[in-house]
């Protein structure tokens, strides 16, 4: 499963899904760039998938890490 999905729903308000990525999204929606590196080198794909909808409203369809 993409990590597009539960980007998806995190966008259009739906918090009824707590798995673990959808956390660490709305996490690293809120973390400045220091923390948002540290967690990069985890987690690369969720943490692309979320700056780069930030930047510019895409929504990458990348696999979970």
């Amino acid at each position: 499963m993409p990590l597009s999905i539960d980007l998806e729903n995190i966008v259009k308000g739906k918090n009824d899904f707590m798995n673990f990525s959808a956390q660490l999204m709305r996490i690293v929606f809120k973390s400045d760039m220091r923390h948002k590196a540290k967690l990069a080198n985890e987690f690369p794909n969720l943490v692309k998938t979320v700056q780069t909808f930030m930047d510019t409203g895409e929504i990458l369809n990348l696999p979970y890490d």
